[in-house]
């Protein structure tokens, strides 16, 4: 069972990820679009959808990886709600074109921040800010 909801959630991170693409390029055309249902409602279903799997994953992961508890749960945590926030500065937000590929870039980021710590093993065992750890050797600007 813990695979078959591990599996909905990454499915459901790649649906917000196009619905938010689609979303985005329609509000750059200021496309009538953006008033239908689906494109309205569906992105707080899958979020609404990504908490619950989320929380089972925490409840009954194997690793007794939890929130608060462990850096590398803690780190996945802030990746989604700043990813979240990113694509509210995007489409919401925003008003300048420049402030919304802003939000565009920093969703992106969070989003391959956050799948890298996903397949960082050596980290989910440590007590430490897995995010910050990793950011830390895996950029190659602190160390030029």
């Amino acid at each position: 069972m813990y695979t078959i909801i591990k599996h909905a959630h990454l499915t459901i991170i790649l649906l917000t990820f196009i619905f938010f693409i689609i979303n985005f390029v329609l509000t750059l055309k200021n496309s009538d679009a953006l008033s239908h249902k689906i494109l309205k409602i569906g992105p707080h279903i899958l979020y609404t959808l990504f908490v619950i799997t989320f929380v089972y994953l925490v409840l009954n992961n194997p690793l007794n990886l939890y929130p608060f508890v462990n850096g590398w749960a803690s780190s996945k945590l802030a990746g989604f709600v700043l990813y979240v926030l990113s694509i509210t500065l995007a489409l919401k937000w925003a008003k300048k074109r420049i402030w919304q590929f802003v939000g565009l870039l920093s969703a992106v980021f969070w989003l391959v921040m956050s799948a890298r710590l996903g397949f960082a093993d050596h980290l989910k065992v440590k007590g430490t800010n897995a995010l910050l750890e990793m950011i830390n050797t895996t950029s190659p600007f602190l160390y030029a």
